[in-house]
C-alpha cells in the first residue's frame, strides 16, 4: 500500500489504545472489508503530527481478498488519510526491513501562512537564517555516523548508526525546505537536525556544530526539536 496522510489529528502512525492514529484507522476498515482482523506494517513509525505522502505498509491476506481490498479501502477511509494504491507483492516483502532509504522534507515558513499552517513551521526571527551555514552543516551530516546528539532517548534502538545519504537546504521567498535522505530515521532525528542547523543559521553555532555532535554523541549542545507539523515522509526506496 503506497499511503497520504494529513497527520495533524493523528497521535502518529502506530496503533495505541485509546487514541486515533494512521494504523488504527486503516486497520479498523480493513477490518470491516474482510470480517477479520488484519494487522498492517509501515515503513516507519511518524510521529504525532507528523504527515506523509509516501508512506508505504504491508498486510498479509487471502489473494482473494485483494480486490476487495483495492475496491473498498480507498473509498471508506476518512478524508485526512489516502490509500493510493494496492497491490500483489511477494510474500516475502516487508515494508519495514526491506526499505533501503527514507526521504523526509521539513519545511519553515517565514510568516503566518493559513493554507500552509497545517504543514509547516512559523519562524519569527530578529534575522534572516544564514542559509549558506546551513547548507554547510547539512553536508557535514551525510556519511555513516552515531546520531545518539540528535535523537531523542527512550527509543528501543540497539544502536544510533545511520546512514545519511544526502541532505540539504533550499531557500525560497518564504521560506526554507530542509531535505534528508538515510536508511533508516531514529525518533525524533530529523526534527531536532533541523532545530539544529536553525541554531546554527541563527548564528548561535557554526557548522562545524553538526560534526561535533555527531563524534561527541553530546544531546545538550543540539538544537530544539521543531514541531511535527512541517515534518512530511516524502518517499521510500525498496530495491
Amino acid at each position: 500500500m503506497l499511503i497520504e496522510y494529513d497527520g495533524t489529528d493523528f497521535s502518529g502512525w502506530q496503533r495505541q489504545p485509546e487514541a486515533r492514529t494512521v494504523q488504527g484507522d486503516i486497520e479498523t476498515v480493513l477490518e470491516k472489508l474482510c470480517i477479520c482482523r488484519i494487522a498492517i506494517t509501515g515503513s516507519g513509525r511518524t510521529d504525532a503530527g507528523v504527515h506523509a505522502l509516501g508512506q508505504v505498509a504491508h498486510a498479509d491476506v487471502g489473494i482473494d481478498k485483494l480486490e476487495r481490498i483495492k475496491a473498498g479501502l480507498p473509498a471508506m477511509l476518512p478524508e485526512d488519510i489516502a490509500v493510493v494504491k494496492v497491490e500483489e507483492a511477494p510474500s516475502s516483502f516487508h515494508a519495514r526491513f526491506q526499505a533501503v532509504s527514507r526521504l523526509y522534507r521539513y519545511r519553515i515558513e517565514k510568516s503566518k501562512h493559513p493554507l500552509r499552517n497545517r504543514y509547516s513551521h512559523i519562524l519569527t526571527l530578529s534575522r534572516e537564517l544564514d542559509t549558506s551555514d546551513m547548507q554547510k552543516a547539512a553536508e557535514r551530516s551525510t556519511g555513516i555516523n552515531d546520531w545518539m546528539a540528535m535523537a531523542k532517548e527512550g527509543s528501543d534502538n540497539s544502536d544510533w548508526i545511520v546512514n545519511v545519504e544526502n541532505a540539504s537546504v533550499i531557500e525560497d521567498d518564504s521560506g526554507w525546505t530542509f531535505l534528508i535522505r538515510a536508511n533508516r530515521f531514529l525518533r525524533g532525528m530529523v526534527r531536532i537536525w533541523v532545530g539544529t542547523l536553525v541554531k546554527i543559521g541563527s548564528g548561535a553555532a557554526q557548522p562545524e556544530l553538526i560534526t561535533e555532535l555527531l563524534e561527541s554523541k553530546d544531546r545538550d549542545r543540539a538544537g530544539v526539536s521543531l514541531p511535527g507539523k512541517g515534518l512530511t515522509l516524502m518517499e521510500v526506496k525498496y530495491n
